[in-house]
Formats: structure tokens, sequence, C-alpha cells
């Protein structure tokens, strides 16, 4: 399998009476770098106001596939003497 790279696009909003940024994620789903990129002039151009912005976000397939913690014996067994609760 070919290792293709993803995009999202991703809108950031900035309103006047919340300084607190809002993201969202564009039509929820990647894109090619290509197509990524056509996407986000065609947002940049239909925008009219100052309030959003548009990026690009790679998109990490391998996030939250890391390897399962594995418990030591203290914690299989109980509470370890080492710990005061």
């Amino acid at each position: 399998m070919e290792n293709i790279k993803t995009y999202f696009i991703i809108e950031k909003a900035v309103w006047n009476f919340d300084k607190n940024p809002k993201y969202s994620i564009m039509k929820d789903r990647a894109y090619t770098l290509n197509d990524a990129t056509k996407m986000l002039i065609a947002y940049e151009q239909l925008n009219d106001t100052e309030e959003k912005t548009y990026y690009l976000q790679e998109v990490d397939l391998l996030l939250g596939k890391e390897k399962p913690l594995v418990l030591k014996d203290e914690v299989k067994n109980g509470i370890s003497e080492e710990m005061p609760f």
C-alpha cells in the first residue's frame, strides 16, 4: 500500500465577542495535497470576513496506535507500599 499523505482543511474563527479561537474541519474528510491546496485557495477567495482563516493540517494515521502500557506486578496485585493512599 502506498503511503499517500492526506490533509484536513481547518477553519479558524476568532470573533470580536469571544477572543478564544474556534477550529473546524471543513467537509469532515481528508484530501491529497493537490486537492487540499485547491480547496484552501477556493475557501480563501470566497472568504469575506477577517475573522476566519484557513489552514492545512496533515493527517497522522499513526496517532493513537502506540503500544499499550504494560502493568507492573505491584499494580496488578493491588496497592503498592510506596503509595501513601
